[in-house]
């Protein structure tokens, strides 16, 4: 004769199966909203951080690049009102490089009063948005502050240009950066998008 079950197996089997159930549940919810949490994340430092200091950056080299194409056309130009006199004088010399010397004045000035204040903006911007980056976009912040600090030395007048020269303080110092940038952005565009 078959054994008895036990009185309180009927009860015991569904109230186990309630509590593996449960825990599925549990766990693949917990699973959800953490994966949701971290979505989140992305788009916010896509949004806040990443897209804004590319887009600064991106005007920023726009503008330097248009500076660059003019002062070489202006340069050209000027060589060649000056090959068109040959070996006469120019007579009018100050009067023809009037305008030409007004294209240095306007991009010195644009530099001072545009191109600076978005460097600053995108160092404001990852100042106040350092939580938002990754740990390694933040290695960048030091060499970036001190790129816009000795900017703001020399327009200030405080840095000669010996200093500056012997500091090395040129952009191809935080190129790396701005490469950083564009990958860091591509690459949560990407995450968001697969999800």
């Amino acid at each position: 004769m078959p054994a008895a079950e036990p009185w309180y197996l009927p009860i015991l089997n569904p109230l186990l199966s309630a509590l593996v159930g449960a825990a599925v549940v549990y766990y693949f919810g917990i699973r959800q909203l953490i994966i949701q949490r971290r979505s989140a994340f992305r788009e916010r430092q896509l949004a806040e951080f990443y897209a804004p200091l590319a887009g600064i950056r991106k005007q920023i080299l726009a503008k330097s690049e248009l500076r660059l194409k003019i002062s070489e056309a202006a340069n050209a130009t000027w060589h060649d009102i000056c090959e068109s006199y040959g070996d006469r004088p120019m007579l009018d010399n100050e009067q023809r490089f009037a305008p030409f010397k007004k294209i240095i004045e306007y991009n010195n000035e644009h530099l001072k009063a545009e191109l600076v204040p978005k460097y600053r903006e995108m160092l404001t911007l990852f100042t106040d948005r350092y939580h938002l980056a990754a740990p390694d976009t933040r290695a960048f912040y030091q060499e970036f502050l001190e790129f816009i600090e000795i900017w703001n030395r020399w327009l200030a007048d405080s840095l000669p240009a010996e200093v500056l020269e012997k500091l090395g303080h040129t952009e191809e110092k935080v190129k790396p950066f701005y490469e950083h940038l564009e990958s860091k952005m591509q690459q949560l565009q990407d995450e968001i998008a697969r999800g």
